[in-house]
């Protein structure tokens, strides 16, 4: 197994270990509304698990607020490094997720890359995203998706080219003391989608076939997603449920493709600025 696999493995049999016939319970502080929300309670708790849930040799490291990925993890052991970004959302009380075909990356776009500094020196690990969809009352986790940034996105270019977009215009305004963020706003494919059969509620590893093939997880795939990009490329992902039986040798596996084809059709539409209007006297 190799180190990058061991690591995303383990994280993820510890995350599963919790798992209860209700989901994964939780259990988040107030959020602490000081100056800013951003410090988000889930994520602190994700940490706090991952800390107690993972062998001595690992090491979790929380980013800070607004930057990607989130949390950074490190096995002393191999000096193997992944970033893990988190992402939430909450149920609503007639079982969908709140947000359908996308989620927001704020600033930045997805990706199975990240940037980081380790001491003074930047290096590029892989990155993976940890999506979870929590019943309305937080109190447990429904839907768990750990998955291969590359998945969403595999061009680091693109990723790169959108962290360092933003700017920030000053002098604004007739007494030029205004300013204006210029930050963009990314949507991509939102795996907590309720409608997606091959997510929903269930407590999933989505990495790479080339991964897990010759490892032990095979055994745990049952589904295989085509991720086929707008030049022709296929790329092969399994998706690891060990909360599943063991897959017979004469089980072939389920092909999945274009889960996200509701992306591709949305088209451009005009922003509308909205007026207050009252009635005539």
């Amino acid at each position: 197994m190799n180190k990058e696999l061991e690591i995303i493995s383990t994280l993820y049999k510890g995350l599963i270990s919790k798992n209860t016939p209700n989901g994964i319970p939780v259990d988040l502080r107030p959020a602490q509304i000081v100056g800013t929300v951003q410090d988000d309670p889930f994520d602190c708790w994700v940490e706090s698990l991952l800390k107690v849930l993972l062998p001595k040799s690992f090491e979790v490291f929380h980013a800070g607020k607004l930057t990607t990925p989130d949390l950074i993890i490190r096995d002393k052991d191999t000096n193997a490094i992944i970033g893990l970004e988190i992402k939430k959302l909450i149920q609503k009380k007639d079982g969908a997720d709140p947000r359908g075909l996308t989620i927001d990356y704020n600033s930045c776009l997805p990706c199975g890359r990240a940037m980081i500094k380790v001491g003074k020196d930047t290096v590029i690990v892989p990155c993976y995203y940890l999506f979870a969809l929590l019943s309305p009352d937080s109190s447990k986790i429904i839907t768990l998706i750990l998955m291969d940034g590359d998945f969403l996105n595999y061009d680091f270019e693109l990723h790169k080219e959108a962290k360092y977009s933003n700017f920030t215009e000053y002098n604004h305004g007739p007494y030029g003391e205004g300013s204006v963020r210029h930050r963009k706003m990314y949507t991509y494919p939102n795996p907590l989608n309720s409608s997606l059969e091959c997510f929903s509620f269930r407590q999933l590893l989505v990495v790479k076939n080339s991964m897990v093939e010759n490892s032990a997880l095979f055994k745990f795939v049952h589904e295989e997603i085509v991720r086929t990009d707008k030049y022709g490329n296929a790329f092969y992902y399994s998706l690891v449920d060990k909360l599943k039986p063991v897959r017979g040798n004469d089980n072939e596996l389920t092909i999945l493709t274009d889960i996200f084809e509701g992306c591709k059709k949305r088209r451009p539409k005009e922003r509308v600025a909205y007026i207050p209007e009252i009635p005539v006297l």
